[in-house]
């Protein structure tokens, strides 16, 4: 019998027109800015493009679609055509919450 994914996703929805929101089955939140998906894309094409230049063009990080592949991966359309394909587990890695990145949890407040 196949083993089940480490993380599942409960929804995923919009955060403004700038981020992606996901909601795991394991309740944590996740925003992720689309340019740090963008980023995140292991294809050779997207490391090549890095190289060259830091910031991804405005069509490159513009998500025009998010699909489920399975239960394991999300496949990302952007406006430029290209599409990014990320392994459930790498998407988690790359939330950069406090609780996420082992960091102290302090009120935003400061108090």
């Amino acid at each position: 019998m196949p083993k089940p994914p480490k993380h599942s996703i409960a929804s995923i929805q919009p955060v403004g027109h700038y981020a992606l929101g996901v909601t795991w089955q394991d309740k944590h939140e996740s925003i992720f800015p689309f340019v740090s998906l963008r980023r995140a894309c292991p294809c050779r094409d997207c490391e090549a493009r890095q190289a060259r230049t830091k910031e991804p063009s405005q069509a490159a990080r513009t998500l025009e679609g998010v699909g489920r592949v399975a239960d394991a991966s999300l496949m990302l359309r952007w406006a430029d055509g290209h599409e990014t394909l990320l392994l459930l587990e790498e998407l988690r890695d790359l939330c950069g919450c406090a609780a996420c990145k082992g960091e102290p949890d302090y009120p935003v407040t400061g108090r």
